[in-house]
Order: C-alpha cells, then structure tokens, then sequence
C-alpha cells in the first residue's frame, strides 16, 4: 500500500492544504473546582489568542491526549478548516505522546475527509525539547503512518474510499526533519509489511507463498535469500520441524536470509522467527472458538521479515543473518502424536508429550541451522509461542527471556527509546526438571506453572552455553491493542520490529 507523504516548508503562511493543524496542551495545575483547559503554546497573534478564549468558554475541547476536534469552514490564518490537536499536559510530553497524536490526527482526517493538512510544527511540538524535536518528528510520523494500514487485499475494490495523502509540516525545514520523516516511512512500511504477512489467511499464506513473499522483499533490495525444502531439511536432519511439518499437506520452508552490511571481520547476529502459517494443534487439537486467529502464528517469522526490510531500508550498517521456519500443523494420518519421539538437527531427541507445542520444536532445528552454519555472536527468536505470556502479562508487553545480562539490557534500552514494551521473565535451573524425559534427552511440555519459561527453557536446551541469547515471547503484543491508536482495530500489531530495528542499529557486541 502507498504510504501518504509528508513535505517540510519554513513558512508558516497558507498553503494548499484545505486545513491547518494547531496543538493543544492541557493545563498543568489547576485548582480542584475548575475544569481543565487547553494551552496553546505556539507563536500566538490575535487570531490564535481569540481563538483561545472561545475554546476556553465554550469548553467543547481540553486538549487532552489524542482528543481532536475539527471545525469545519472555520477561516484561521488563511485555511478555511481547523483541527485542534489535544497533546495532554506538556511536562508528560513523551514520543509515544506524540506518536498517538499523528495516529489521531490521521484518524480525523480520514474521518473528515481532508486528504492533506498543514501542521504548525511550534504548537505541536512545544512539549519537546531542542534535543528531542528530531525524535519526536519521527514518532509523529510513525504513528500518523501506521495508523492508516488496512488489509484490504481480499475484499471488493470501495470507489467511496477515501484516501489520506499526508501532510506539510510549517515553520521549520531541514535536512534533520527530513530524514526523521523518512525513516518513519521506512519503519512504518516494515511494520505493515510484517502485519500484512500476518493478516493472510492460512489457505493463502501457506509456507510455500511465505517464503515466496519474503524472497521477493529481499530480492528487491539485495538480501540474499536462500530456501530450503522438505528435502534439504530430511538432509540436514531437522527431525523436529519436519515433525510439526509430516501432518501437512503442504511442504514446510526453511527460508534463509543475509544482510551483511557490516564488518567483513564481524560475525553476523541470528534472528530466528517462528512461521506456523496455520496452528491447529495438530493431535493435540485446539478448541473450536477462535482458531481462526491461529493464522497468526506466524507472526515471529513475520517480525524477523519485518526487520529485515527496515535494515535494507534503512542501510543500517551490520551483519544479520535471519532463519524463518514455516510449516503448517495440521492432524492429519501421517501427523505425530503424542508419545512420538524426534531428533533434533544435531540428534537431540525430543519426546513430544503435547502435539500443540510446536513452535518451540521448529525453533529449534532453525535455532541450530543458524548456529552450525553462521557462528553468530548472537542470537534472538521471535515467537508466538506460549497462551501463559498473556495470562502472565497480558497484550500490553513481550516478555523476554535469555542467558545474557548485558543483551537482556540492551533490548531493554531499545524498548525505552521506542515504546515497545518488554519484561523480563525467569530461566530458573528448577524448570529443567518438569521437562525431563524418561524415553528421550528432553520432552516438548511439562506442567501448567511457569508455560512461558519453560517454553523458553525448553529452547535454551538447544542454544550453545557460550552462545549469547535472547527469547521473544510476542503471543499477547503480536494481535491489536485497542488501547493504541496506531493499531489496527483488528489483526495483527507488528510488535517488535521497530525495537528490534532499533537494536541492530545500535548494536554493542556482548560482553
């Protein structure tokens, strides 16, 4: 899909735009019997000051957070339309804040029909500080962008339909802005791209159209792309994900990737995403209600496809080697069952005691793929792998998991600097022994305590010691929030890849 297009100009006078955007802040103190009321904080005039004080009686707009009011017809500073834009109290000012503002305002647009708008930047931003007016540029942008992504690929051409184009940013221009307002671009059409592989149903994103799509994304930018089929992984021993796979109809995929931008002297950073493009639990068959949803149990290879992009994109300067596993699992007569057991890529055997924990199984075999034949330094997975993470933390956060301090930390630091939350979650020693196996060297599933860390201990189990490691559970931040405004009222959220974009840009080698 086209993305809509921001322009920059230094004046603050009328342009073609057919409405001018004005910020608003909340008071800061007030006392307890009076009602809130919104500050304007940009060049004021007598206009803007009129203005304000009939906001301020007819008390119809606070300036509260993502609040957007549109006057239609209302002449101001040569535009015949006005969106008031509330931004909340400015000492909470943040880039999330903002990022929700351009979601909002995009929203209003849409709502109201105005295919471009003018934004007077000094009100907007006065929240910001001259040290975060770049950043907070780019959230803006980011979350206008992302707010505008549909998955429409199926449905009926809508002549009403109509479209936003973007907006013009007035009263600062430079070559800092202007790349801030790219770089939104590139991260929100990585973003999309990883909600739109999501958004697929399963009889169209199967594993054969997935690796297809992703080739694609990298051919048109330079990645290597290799993939691999049912035969190359019976070579290569992958007993695991063919065991998931042997139920399916449909040939699973290993899909490979290599972006090596950086040092030829660097080893390269794995990130490994889990590609279940249907879960049906396989034997272990899942209820009825809401399987449909498990078309999006693919969305940690999604994120890995995502990041991807955005590193091309963004001609970030690094070596990442991506492995994607995808395969559908399916009850079919050949499918395993429970009790069955499997060898990994390297002969660890794997009794399977629960058909539906599968993802941790192809994760694996892709986890000593990428380690057997790049050597990382690192590495990351990426998965919808656990129901436990969402009774334990919810849709609001990813959590974590791994075996070293200092990578733990910086992905903890990326998700500060772009507001995709993570928390860390325990590998305790004492999850092992729920995972003993009398017939095999680990078994896929133990007891109901503690799913979500000894999923990620169960994967630890095929990681080398010295290896530095890091887990992603995204099954509660992969689907929509609808307490975000920048995601999609349904499907999937694209969680993880602007953090994970981030920490490859910003990478420090583990120590």
């Amino acid at each position: 899909m086209n993305l809509p297009k921001f322009d920059f100009v230094t004046t603050t006078e009328t342009t073609q735009s057919p409405a001018l955007v004005l910020g608003w802040y909340q008071t800061e103190t007030q006392e307890k019997d009076q009602p809130s009321y919104p500050l304007y904080r940009g060049k004021r005039n007598k206009d803007i000051d009129a203005l304000s004080e009939q906001i301020k009686v007819s008390k119809h707009f606070t300036g509260k957070r993502n609040e957007v009011n549109f006057l239609r017809f209302f002449s101001l500073l040569g535009y015949s339309n006005l969106f008031l834009l509330g931004l909340g109290k400015s000492k909470k000012f943040s880039c999330e804040v903002v990022r929700q503002g351009g979601a909002a305002l995009y929203h209003a647009q849409k709502r109201e029909k105005i295919s471009k708008a003018a934004v007077q930047m000094d009100s907007v931003f006065a929240g910001a500080k001259p040290s975060e007016l770049v950043s907070a540029v780019q959230a803006f942008c980011e979350g206008y962008l992302l707010a505008g992504y549909e998955y429409k690929d199926l449905k009926k051409a809508d002549p009403s339909s109509f479209e936003v184009l973007g907006l013009t940013f007035l009263g600062m221009k430079s070559v800092a802005l202007i790349k801030a307002a790219e770089r939104a671009g590139f991260l929100a059409g990585a973003v999309n791209f990883a909600r739109s592989l999501g958004d697929r149903p399963g009889n169209v994103l199967t594993p054969n159209e997935f690796s297809r799509l992703v080739e694609k994304m990298a051919k048109d930018r330079g990645i290597k792309c290799t993939t691999l089929g049912r035969k190359e992984m019976e070579k290569e021993k992958m007993g695991l994900l063919l065991g998931v796979a042997q139920g399916s109809a449909e040939e699973p995929k290993l899909i490979v990737l290599e972006y090596m931008k950086g040092k030829k002297s660097e080893k390269p950073i794995a990130l490994v995403g889990k590609g279940l493009t249907f879960d049906s639990g396989g034997i272990s068959l899942k209820p009825a209600d809401r399987m449909e949803e498990m078309k999006y149990d693919m969305m940690g290879a999604a994120t890995v496809a995502g990041v991807f992009q955005a590193l091309a994109d963004l001609k970030i300067s690094r070596n990442v080697v991506g492995v994607i596993a995808a395969t559908e699992n399916m009850p079919g007569g050949r499918a395993q069952k429970p009790g069955d057991v499997q060898k990994s890529m390297t002969g660890k055997s794997v009794e399977i005691i629960n058909t539906d924990a599968e993802g941790r199984l192809i994760l694996a075999d892709a986890m000593e793929y990428v380690q057997k034949y790049f050597a990382p330094q690192a590495m990351a997975d990426f998965a919808t792998l656990t129901g436990a993470v969402v009774v334990a933390l919810g849709t609001v956060t990813t959590g974590i998991m791994g075996t070293h301090s200092g990578l733990i930390d910086d992905v903890k630091k990326a998700s500060k600097e772009t507001d995709e939350r993570v928390w860390e979650l325990p590998l305790y020693e004492e999850y092992e022994e729920d995972l003993k196996s009398a017939t095999a060297d680990i078994r896929n599933s133990g007891n109901r305590e503690a799913g979500s860390s000894k999923a990620g201990t169960f994967l630890k189990f095929f990681v080398d010691s010295k290896l530095p490691w890091v887990h992603f559970d995204i099954a509660g931040s992969a689907w929509y929030r609808k307490d975000i405004n920048y995601h999609p009222t349904k499907g999937a959220s694209g969680a993880m890849v602007r953090l994970v974009t981030h920490w490859m840009e910003n990478w420090r080698n583990p120590k």
